[in-house]
């Protein structure tokens, strides 16, 4: 009997450390997510198109509703449809604090203690960054940080989200890093973990002694903190990879086509794979797999020749 497809929400990581999970849906909004953990096999082919996600309803801080796309309409970019992306309640976060506009629910999640981090990423480019106090160590495992530090607390999502803005303007760290250039940075930076979590470091006290410079009003209740992040487990295999310069790029392209290997680590949405029994790592991008129909089945990804096998 063939295998239903299932729609990939990506890889979702928990609150607090442990395993992630790639998130797939059935036609009747039934999760089959899959465990990643290191030995697990992976095997589908990926249907053509992308899919809406959905939208989001918040009810309070605690309690938000995923709704599956009505028209289970496919896209051409972004996640959402224009009739999903319209009801999305969760949307309107990332500018709360200049426009005011959010819903009861959102307003109730925005109500709550926020943490300021700097992440700094296997490309060698540190961001600035927002997490709410239950997303605290997620928010920066599903970002596939390589290493990060919280700096400064906040009461509320609005007072964290204006401190965010400066730090931008007054320093020039970017809010965003994409995905592509996150896997690339595995594979092209020569840096090592270590002097990434210098560079972090470095930003993490820069912005600090800025935050720590703010009059009482600009700061509404913020205070500066020293913490650092502690990377998932998971990411291990692949950093050792790294600082070892041997990581190898994922022979194909995962948004098509079939696939098939054995999970060894995860770091973000990317996974760290070995094919046909082999002991290389190759670094393949998850995040091509977000609004893709996947149908499980046995499937094999040919291991290519090896630059350092042949020699």
């Amino acid at each position: 009997m063939e295998s239903a497809a299932l729609l990939c929400r990506g890889i979702r990581w928990p609150s607090t450390p442990g395993n992630p999970r790639l998130v797939l849906d059935d036609a009747e909004h039934h999760g089959h997510d899959v465990a990643l953990e290191p030995g697990t096999r992976l095997g589908f082919t990926v249907l053509p198109g992308r899919w809406c996600l959905g939208h989001q309803l918040i009810r309070d801080r605690h309690h938000r509703t995923l709704v599956p796309c009505p028209q289970d309409a496919l896209i051409a970019n972004g996640t959402q449809c224009a009739a999903c992306e319209a009801a999305d309640q969760s949307r309107a976060m990332h500018d709360f604090h200049r426009s005011g506009r959010a819903g009861a629910g959102l307003r109730d999640y925005l109500d709550q203690p926020h943490w300021l981090y700097v992440a700094t990423f296997a490309t060698g480019t540190t961001k600035v960054g927002t997490a709410a106090d239950p997303s605290k160590w997620r928010r920066l495992a599903e970002q596939g940080a390589i290493t990060a530090r919280y700096v400064a607390w906040s009461p509320d999502g609005a007072s964290v989200r204006h401190l965010e803005d400066l730090v931008s303007t007054e320093l020039g760290f970017t809010q965003q890093v994409r995905a592509n250039s996150k896997v690339r940075g595995l594979l092209e930076n020569h840096d090592t973990t270590g002097r990434l979590d210098e560079l972090n470091d470095d930003a993490a006290t820069t912005v600090r002694a800025l935050v720590a410079g703010l009059p009482p009003g600009i700061l509404a209740g913020s205070r500066v903190v020293e913490e650092t992040w502690n990377a998932p487990e998971q990411g291990r295999v692949l950093l050792a990879g790294f600082d070892a310069q041997d990581l190898q790029p994922y022979p194909g392209f995962l948004g098509e086509a079939a696939h098939g290997f054995e999970v060894a680590a995860v770091c973000g949405q990317a996974l760290g794979v070995r094919l046909g029994g082999q002991p290389e790592i190759f670094v393949a991008n998850a995040a091509l797999l977000k609004g893709r129909k996947l149908v499980p089945g046995v499937y094999v990804t040919d291991s290519p020749p090896v630059q350092g096998a042949l020699f």
